[in-house]
Parts: C-alpha cells; sequence; structure tokens
C-alpha cells in the first residue's frame, strides 16, 4: 500500500508522519483533538512544561481507549445473552 509523510504540529513541535492516503483525515483529526486537549490543560491547570501536558493528554486518550473497550465488551456480552434468549423463544 502507497504511503505519504506528511508533517503534523502536536504542541508546537514538527513531527513527519508516514500514512497511507485513506487514513490522513484520520491522523488531522486526531492531531486537531491532541492539540485542543494540551490547550484544555494548559488553561485549567497550572501545568505549563509541554512534556507534562502531553503527558496528562497521553493519560486521558489512554483511559478513554480503555473505557471504550470496556463498553464493547459489555455490549459483546449483551449481545451473546439476547442470543441466548432468542434461541430459547425460538425467534
Amino acid at each position: 500500500m502507497k504511503t505519504n509523510t506528511i508533517n503534523i504540529n502536536i504542541s508546537g513541535r514538527e513531527y513527519p508522519v508516514n500514512i497511507t492516503p485513506d487514513t490522513e483525515a484520520t491522523m488531522k483529526k486526531a492531531v486537531e483533538l491532541v492539540n485542543g486537549q494540551v490547550k484544555d490543560y494548559s488553561s485549567s491547570y497550572a501545568i505549563k512544561d509541554p512534556r507534562d501536558l502531553l503527558a496528562m493528554c497521553a493519560l486521558q486518550l489512554a483511559f478513554q481507549h480503555l473505557e471504550h473497550g470496556k463498553t464493547v465488551q459489555f455490549n459483546e456480552k449483551i449481545e451473546e445473552k439476547l442470543s441466548a434468549i432468542e434461541k430459547v423463544l425460538h425467534i
């Protein structure tokens, strides 16, 4: 698959990133999300060191990812139970 190199800016620093053309828009949205969270933390807390702001951003994103995983697992369990009920009821 063809990849392109784009430069992204996170918290005032440029990074080259290799991506496929179909993921460029998602990558740009991710960059906006990270920069938005860094800005929010900067204005809400007395944290000024960019590394600390990025660490807090990484923690928040990791937490959201894990919480989403719990939701997916819960939904899968519900679907399994619904399937079992449907089999018993012959639906």
